[in-house]
């Protein structure tokens, strides 16, 4: 019997292959990492039914993956393509109540890139 459809979760990557999600998860602390890690998966399995807390619509689109880290808290704004995939856009340090209008529009920027090239 097959398992649960999961989706494949994947980094964006920039035109001359640049991983800027990549970059800034390898510049965090190995136990931050790790607790990425875990809601990495927990996205892998749910998908589309991941609901608050641990994640949050932004509109157009756009979504936020919520991690509480020993560092703080962090997140991911991603979105969903056809074929059950899932794109990390953007990651960063949350040091506001709002999520920064400047990384909400970098992962809208991209997102659009996404959806031009197919």
């Amino acid at each position: 019997m097959a398992g649960p459809q999961r989706w494949q979760v994947d980094d964006w990557r920039g035109p001359q292959g640049a991983r800027p999600v990549k970059a800034f998860l390898d510049g965090l602390s190995e136990a931050a990492r790790d607790r990425i890690a875990a809601h990495l998966e927990m996205l892998a399995r749910e998908g589309n039914a991941l609901r608050f807390p641990r994640s949050r619509p932004l509109g157009g689109g756009i979504f936020e993956l919520r991690i509480a880290v020993p560092d703080g808290a962090i997140r991911f704004l991603y979105c969903f393509l056809r074929g059950d995939r899932v794109i990390v856009l953007h990651g960063f340090a949350k040091k506001t109540q709002k999520t920064p209008p400047d990384d909400l529009a970098l992962a809208r920027t991209r997102k659009a890139a996404l959806t031009k090239e197919g």
